[in-house]
C-alpha cells in the first residue's frame, strides 16, 4: 500500500511539474513585446539606444530603435537616429520563439552636427588662418545585422549583434555609413 501511495504521489508531482512547465511555455508564447537597452553603446559612446520589438511569430519580429547622443561635442557620430527593422530567426527549436540566431534588415534615419574648426599655426605658434566647415546633417540609409538573442524563462533578454549599412543620400558632409550592433539587455512582457 505504501508503494502504491508513493507511486501516486510521485506521479502527481511529475504531472504538476509538467503542467507548470506548460504554463510557463504558454506565458512566454503570450509575451509579444520586448524592450532592450544597448549597454555597450551607453558605456563606449555617450549615447542612449532604446529598442522595442514586437514578436510576430516564433520565427520573426519587427521593431524600432531610437537613439540620441548625450554629448554634443561627440560629432563623429550621430546626435539622433530612428531605425525600424525586421528580423528573421533561425535554428529555433523552442516552442516560444523570437530568440536564437537572427538576421536583420533595417532602415536608418539619422542626423547630427559635423561642424569643425581648424586653426593653422606658423612656426612661432601664432594662428595664421582660421577655417570652419561642416554643419548639420541628415541622412537615410539601409543596412543589415546578424546576432544572437537569449531569452530566459522569466522574460529577461540578452543580445549580441553586429552589422552596418550605408547612407543613401549625398549631403555635403556627414558620415557615409553606419554601424549597427552592440550588447543589449532587456525584458520581454
Amino acid at each position: 500500500m505504501k508503494k502504491i501511495l508513493f507511486v501516486l504521489v510521485m506521479g502527481f508531482s511529475v504531472f504538476a511539474i509538467a503542467q507548470e512547465n506548460d504554463v510557463n511555455q504558454n506565458d512566454l508564447l503570450s509575451k509579444k513585446h520586448e524592450v532592450r537597452i544597448d549597454v555597450l553603446e551607453a558605456l563606449a559612446i555617450p549615447n542612449i539606444e532604446i529598442n522595442y520589438e514586437y514578436v510576430i511569430s516564433k520565427y520573426s519580429g519587427a521593431g524600432a530603435t531610437i537613439s540620441f547622443s548625450l554629448d554634443d561635442g561627440f560629432s563623429e557620430y550621430q546626435q539622433y537616429a530612428f531605425a525600424p527593422y525586421y528580423r528573421q530567426y533561425f535554428f529555433n527549436k523552442k516552442e516560444y520563439g523570437a530568440r536564437g540566431f537572427f538576421v536583420e534588415g533595417l532602415l536608418k534615419f539619422a542626423g547630427g552636427d559635423d561642424s569643425y574648426e581648424n586653426n593653422g599655426y606658423n612656426g612661432d605658434d601664432f594662428p595664421t588662418d582660421f577655417t570652419t566647415g561642416g554643419g548639420d546633417w541628415f541622412n537615410a540609409g539601409v543596412g543589415v545585422a546578424i546576432g544572437q538573442k537569449w531569452v530566459s524563462n522569466n522574460g529577461f533578454v540578452f543580445e549580441l549583434s553586429v552589422g552596418g549599412g550605408r547612407y543613401l543620400l549625398d549631403p555635403d558632409f556627414g558620415p557615409d555609413g553606419f554601424f549597427r550592433g552592440g550588447v543589449l539587455v532587456g525584458y520581454r512582457f
